[in-house]
């Protein structure tokens, strides 16, 4: 596997460094099976490509309407005369301010990445979320490790370190605020009183991330690795392209579950739902 990867990297890289961007989209694609990468199933390739006709900017104009506030209201409308080009999209499983997985939609282009929540009943583009590739701060992937301050991770701890995936971090809130940053911001403030408010603010700049990992991964846990690989391969890819200057990490990440056993229970009845 890590031969097979090494050499898919080496092979994106060098078309990247290039500047050659069909030759990536190919390479990503994989139509020729040669790596073995990520394919949708019938059902995932048309809510793919509904969602990239959706949230991609095209000459001379902006977005369709249906974006999330992130994507759309707070965000300049693109310079006219650019075609965002789509290098490959992906079902996921985003994890939320809860920690609960959520079935998405990750489109990887050569400027941005789209989170996109899709209905498959009705079949059709809810919402997305848009993170610009400059304004990614770094990209971290590998195994989780548990968290040691909670009971739920404890009595998960098995489960969660089986587990690898990937964090997007970026300097802005990718999502709502979970429980633990409302009890570290506004409960512990006002437990503090005036002496909080007339404390100086830290020195560190505050990141926030979005985690991803693959699609029902514990059904086939041995697909997970391979997925996470060929995702963190795309956004180097994606890196050279635009000369973004994100670090991307091999770590192993701390994994918290703010809404506890009920996440984990959320976790498991959506698993047993799912229906593609």
């Amino acid at each position: 596997m890590a031969e097979e990867f090494a050499v898919l990297e080496a092979s994106l890289t060098e078309a990247a460094k290039s500047g050659n961007i069909d030759h990536v989209i190919g390479l990503l694609r994989d139509v020729g099976r040669l790596h073995h990468l990520y394919q949708p199933n019938a059902a995932q390739a048309v809510a793919i490509d509904k969602a990239a006709a959706a949230c991609l900017r095209k000459s001379g104009g902006t977005p369709s309407p249906g974006g999330d506030a992130a994507a759309t209201s707070d965000q300049p409308p693109p310079p006219p005369a650019v075609d965002e080009k789509l290098l490959k999209g992906y079902m996921v499983s985003s994890v939320n301010e809860w920690g609960a997985d959520q079935t998405r939609i990750l489109l990887i282009t050569d400027s941005c990445i789209h989170r996109v929540k899709y209905n498959f009943t009705k079949d059709e583009v809810v919402s997305w979320h848009t993170t610009k590739m400059k304004d990614i701060l770094r990209i971290e992937y590998g195994n989780f490790k548990a968290a040691a301050s909670s009971i739920t991770t404890f009595f998960w701890r098995r489960d969660i370190e089986d587990q690898q995936g990937f964090r997007i971090y970026t300097a802005s809130r990718d999502g709502k605020k979970s429980i633990n940053d409302v009890v570290n911001e506004e409960v512990v403030a006002a437990l503090q009183g005036d002496d909080w408010e007339d404390a100086p603010p830290p020195p560190t700049t505050e990141e926030f991330f979005r985690e991803y990992r693959a699609l029902l991964a514990e059904d086939e846990p041995w697909k997970e690795e391979v997925f996470m690989l060929e995702v963190v391969a795309a956004m180097q890819a994606a890196r050279q392209l635009g000369g973004f200057r994100f670090e991307v990490r091999l770590t192993k990440m701390v994994k918290n579950i703010p809404g506890g056993v009920f996440t984990m229970m959320h976790n498991a009845n959506r698993r047993r739902q799912h229906g593609f």
